[in-house]
């Protein structure tokens, strides 16, 4: 990294494999609706409901679909999809160690997303790959990236933490 840089962007996408299945459920389910299999609404009410549907899909894949993570000289700022409004700041105060892991997803936080109870918490998108972050309080916080050596280098250089 260039003395200059001051910040750094990371975007992990979903896993292709949770694409198909959220695209394919939605295309099946408005294709039922269009067609008229068990539901009660005219011909007239199910093109405005499937475009309802498809705008709801739309707008929940814009808000949750996958995980963008910022490293700027104030701090780590993680937000899921294309809208920061699932979000979380962690100031560089509050970081104690930044190391890079491997973890379990499914067993030791019961999936992907925003996941943990307690002091342990996860941000993640797909992989089993993670910065973890030592924070004060006794707490931590596993960061998911496809590419972690290089999140948790920006963390060091940028923050100047975890040396």
């Amino acid at each position: 990294m260039r003395p200059d840089e001051s910040h750094y962007i990371e975007r992990t996408p979903w896993p292709h494999w949770a694409d198909a299945i959220y695209w394919g459920a939605l295309v099946l389910t408005c294709f039922a609706m269009l067609a008229g299999w068990d539901t009660d609404l005219s011909p007239g009410q199910r093109v405005p409901a499937a475009l309802g549907i498809l705008v709801a899909a739309l707008v929940l894949r814009w808000i949750i679909g996958g995980l963008a993570v910022r490293v700027d000289p104030t701090g780590i700022f993680l937000h899921l999809g294309g809208a920061p409004v699932l979000r979380r700041r962690v100031a560089f105060e509050e970081i104690l160690s930044v190391e890079v892991v491997r973890y379990r997803p499914l067993r030791d936080f019961g999936g992907w997303g925003i996941r943990g109870w307690g002091k342990t918490k996860a941000w993640t998108a797909r992989g089993s790959q993670a910065v973890l972050l030592e924070l004060t309080g006794d707490r931590q916080l596993y960061i998911g990236s496809d590419v972690p050596h290089r999140l948790a280098e920006r963390i060091r250089t940028i923050g100047g933490v975890g040396r």
